[in-house]
């Protein structure tokens, strides 16, 4: 009996795309700029990430912009009222690969809370253009990331996971560099 040989492709990324450019001024505006790159669907938990933000814009100068268009994009934005962080919070829609890694090269980490992810390319995107990520610990992103590149947050429960993430980004926005 033979054998099927089945050839299984990582995950990578187009470094002509996604690099690093220095000569693009981060936080040159004073403020610490957050990115989620992403369909925003049910599962890649947005709203949660509105949640944990809305602290962070009550202490801090910080902007988050969402990067990427789905069905609840309407009800995000909603959400972003309600919160009351629609000054600090930025919808951008979907963008091409070209104009989303330029995106991330003027960001200063990229926020990823998906929490049913089994690859996550994006975290990989993220790291090559080289910014800190802040993801959730399940799935693919625990592949990519460790303590010396990005912070992984726990999704032990709702409110637990919620205030992981605003830790972590607080943390970054306190310590950008």
């Amino acid at each position: 009996m033979q054998g099927k040989i089945i050839e299984l492709v990582e995950s990578g990324v187009d470094v002509s795309v996604w690099r690093s450019d220095f000569s693009l001024s981060r936080a040159a505006t004073g403020q610490v700029h957050f990115i989620f790159l992403g369909r925003p669907i049910d599962w890649k938990a947005v709203d949660l990430l509105l949640e944990a933000f809305a602290p962070v814009a009550a202490q801090t100068d910080a902007v988050l912009e969402i990067i990427g268009d789905g069905y609840i994009r309407g009800e995000l934005e909603a959400q972003t009222a309600r919160l009351g962080i629609d000054r600090s919070v930025v919808f951008s829609g979907w963008l091409s690969q070209k104009e989303c890694a330029l995106k991330m090269q003027e960001a200063d980490a990229m926020v990823f809370p998906s929490l049913r992810e089994c690859g996550g390319a994006v975290v990989m995107e993220a790291m090559a253009v080289g910014l800190p990520v802040i993801a959730t610990n399940w799935g693919g992103p625990v592949d990519y990331l460790n303590s010396t590149c990005g912070i992984l947050v726990e999704p032990t429960s709702k409110e637990g996971f919620v205030q992981g993430l605003t830790d972590a980004i607080l943390n970054l926005a306190h310590s950008p560099e």
